[in-house]
């Protein structure tokens, strides 16, 4: 079971699910991480609509949590579906809520200027490549990469990176209409291009552009957060987003200042990218699909 106790998350025994263990963990970090970001006179809209948001989250936890309680303390041992379906609802929570306080510490980061990059040379291609293979193992789209290069050395900070484009993503699964996601990088003398493409209508297209173009920290609702942080840190890089389409499809370009680097750094940070980035997807799409 677990509890929601001032500001800790617990695990009780007989949940020790090592699954959950890890996510409440992490919801722990995330919340002593909000308690010192955050002022208590701050009391905007995107800070209340949040927090509504998780409220209803923890409550639904609480509820997954109390019906594997009731089995375990009559004895009765729900069917193996039912309890992995409830542990993994748990698990999911704990992540959208982690996602949730992520952001808003983020965002409270940006605003302070508190937020700064961790630079490394990197192959950009490699970087993409892998984004695009990691994503594609947690959503019922297939992800289709093309570029015109196969190696790309720039100067970035590859968790913001990631996090901009896995925003993207996720804003592209799901409002997608068809079953594939189109990822192009090209490469030119001075700047590269990532676009993320994907059907709809002309309906949505001019929703996307208004939430772009009217991007505030005072006037941020859950979509526009995440926009907002996704222009932020690709801002932070020196580059640009921008959002454009026609009748059937939308198309988002980031666009990045490049220039020729040295790998050392790219090599020496190679081994431990790839699991933190397993994690960022699985926070970044935790509410893209309902168990």
């Amino acid at each position: 079971m677990i509890i929601l106790q001032q500001d800790k998350v617990i695990v009780m025994p007989f949940l020790s699910n090592r699954n959950i263990e890890n996510a409440a963990s992490k919801l722990n970090v995330a919340y002593k991480d909000a308690e010192e970001n955050f002022p208590e006179d701050n009391h905007n809209d995107v800070y209340l609509e949040i927090s509504n948001k998780l409220s209803n989250l923890i409550s639904n936890i609480h509820g997954e949590s109390q019906l594997i309680e009731l089995f375990a303390q009559g004895g009765k041992i729900p069917d193996k579906k039912y309890l992995t379906n409830g542990v993994n609802a748990i698990r999911q929570n704990c992540l959208k809520i982690t996602k949730t306080i992520n952001n808003l510490i983020e965002l409270r980061k940006l605003e302070k200027k508190q937020t700064c990059l961790v630079v490394n040379s990197v192959n950009i291609v490699e970087i993409i490549d892998n984004i695009v293979i990691n994503a594609s193992k947690h959503i019922k789209q297939e992800i289709i990469f093309d570029t015109n290069i196969e190696e790309k050395y720039m100067s970035c900070d590859i968790n913001k990176l990631q996090k901009a484009i896995l925003i993207i993503l996720s804003v592209a699964v799901r409002y997608s209409n068809k079953k594939e996601i189109l990822v192009n990088l090209n490469v030119f003398e001075d700047n590269i291009n990532i676009t993320v493409s994907f059907n709809n209508n002309s309906k949505l297209l001019n929703f996307f552009i208004q939430k772009m173009d009217n991007l505030t920290p005072d006037n941020l609702d859950e979509l526009s957060l995440s926009f907002y942080l996704c222009k932020s840190l690709i801002a932070l890089h020196e580059g640009s987003i921008s959002v454009e389409g026609n009748a059937y499809e939308t198309m988002f370009t980031i666009k990045l200042p490049c220039e020729n680097t040295d790998s050392i750094n790219y090599l020496f940070m190679r081994d431990n990218k790839n699991e933190y980035l397993a994690e960022q997807i699985e926070i970044e799409f935790s509410d893209l699909y309902e168990i």
